[in-house]
């Protein structure tokens, strides 16, 4: 078979199986009346379009919408990985003359993300300021855009712990033009309950924003109202491992790395100081409790499939206390649960290094 169509193949992520049959449907009619210079040319041509098709079908059928799969990077496969937490959704609101659209939730126990077009009208000029990669965007600032997860009661559920929200703004191609594709993120630093019994979300969209370094202000891109609340339901797509390993130590005192979460998409992990960190004043050492909550980043941990491929890390964030810490990161490639049995996670604290066997996922409880 050509190396280079293999390549293609390998670069878009199809099956095994559809590879082998998408060639042999492609190549053999050509090879009946064409010389092989052209039929490479029409063969790519042609391939390029199928993987398309494939792409787009995955997206129809997994109910995941395109776009949420390119921001991931993720194929037919990875796309059924992620079906378990994907919810579709097609509510529109208008205001002012603009209209949002929600189409797509996609949850698994630590994050909520949800996928919505923003259209002005013509000849409007969202300016988002989307190479600005330091500033928060999106709807009436962070503070004031907190979405409500809602009960069966469609009453607004008591997160009770630390959260974020920010919103993305996906690339379309023209960044100056009255469209915007907004992904919108939440983050829960004990994640979602099983008896919260979640039956819908209420989006608090006033007034599309973004932050303005220079005048140190939030500035009005446009104005408008967008509020609006569409039923969900939660099915945890991730697994935990059951953990309590000493990790290394900080200013002396032993971390301790005591609960994993994976998802196809999401790595969490919770560390705990055999002592709380001092806050009063008079008793805190300087920089303890700062050295404390930076005690793990991307850069030391190391996520290794049963294979020996590393999956690539980008950090989320944390929240922590003075005993507790909670980190999160989100997965480069989708990855499926199955290729952690047998994998290892790897972590570094000051001087000290554990290796966590990840034979023991469970489903999260």
């Amino acid at each position: 078979m050509d190396e280079n169509l293999r390549q293609v193949f390998d670069q878009a992520r199809p099956s095994p199986e559809q590879k082998e049959a998408m060639l042999r449907r492609l190549l053999e009619p050509e090879r009946k009346g064409k010389p092989m210079r052209k039929l490479k040319k029409l063969t790519v041509v042609a391939i390029a379009a199928a993987l398309m098709v494939i792409s787009c079908a995955a997206a129809v059928v997994t109910g995941i919408d395109q776009r949420l799969l390119d921001y991931f990077g993720a194929g037919p496969e990875q796309a059924e990985l992620l079906a378990p937490g994907a919810v579709p959704v097609d509510v529109a609101v208008e205001d002012n003359g603009a209209a949002l659209r929600v189409t797509q939730v996609l949850m698994d126990r630590y994050n909520i993300m949800i996928v919505a077009d923003f259209t002005a009208p013509e000849g409007t000029v969202l300016d988002m300021d989307e190479e600005n990669d330091g500033i928060d965007r999106g709807f009436g600032g962070m503070e004031w855009s907190m979405p409500e997860l809602l009960n069966e009661a469609e009453e607004a559920i008591d997160l009770n712990q630390s959260w974020s929200w920010h919103t993305e703004v996906l690339d379309d191609g023209d960044p100056l033009d009255n469209h915007l594709t907004l992904l919108m993120r939440m983050e829960l630093s004990e994640g979602i309950q099983p008896d919260w019994n979640i039956s819908g979300m209420s989006l608090h969209n006033n007034d599309l924003v973004r932050y303005d370094p220079q005048l140190c202000q939030y500035v009005t891109v446009y104005s408008g109202d967008w509020s609006c609340q569409f039923p969900v339901t939660w099915q945890d797509m991730g697994q935990i491992v059951r953990v309590n390993q000493v990790a290394g130590q900080v200013d002396g005192v032993d971390i301790s790395v005591t609960g994993l979460y994976l998802s196809p998409m999401t790595l969490q992990v919770k560390l705990e100081r055999a002592e709380p960190v001092a806050l009063r004043s008079d008793d805190a050492k300087p920089g303890t409790y700062s050295r404390w909550i930076s005690a793990l980043n991307v850069d030391r941990v190391t996520l290794t499939t049963k294979d020996g491929q590393t999956v690539p890390l980008i950090e989320l964030g944390s929240t922590g206390s003075d005993q507790d810490l909670d980190i999160a990161f989100q997965m480069e490639e989708i990855t499926s649960l199955e290729q952690f049995l047998g994998g290892t996670l790897t972590l570094r604290i000051e001087g000290g290094s554990v290796d966590v066997p990840l034979d023991g996922l469970v489903p999260a409880e």
